[in-house]
């Protein structure tokens, strides 16, 4: 998916969620689109494969000032940066 292209807040905390079970969360233990990551075990190592998959999945890359609470404490937080950066683009 292209930043170019409209991203819309719940699809891409959808598809956050989707990843982050898939591929960071322990079986039966899955996350929402609330759940805090860091109250989720969710570590530095962690958030930076999703930062990758972000990158990857949706073109955007987020600049180390942006690494936040603010824009990175959930999996929807995340989803309603990444739409604000990508109708900024």
């Amino acid at each position: 998916m292209s930043a170019s292209l409209s991203l819309e807040a719940d699809a891409v905390a959808a598809a956050l969620v989707a990843f982050v079970n898939a591929h960071i969360m322990a079986p039966g233990h899955p996350l929402a689109a609330d759940d805090s990551f860091e109250a989720a075990g969710v570590d530095s190592m962690a958030l930076l494969k999703i930062l990758l998959h972000v990158e990857s999945e949706f073109g955007i890359w987020i600049p180390d000032e942006d690494l936040v609470d603010e824009h990175v404490a959930s999996a929807r937080t995340l989803a309603e940066y990444l739409c604000r950066r990508a109708s900024a683009a």
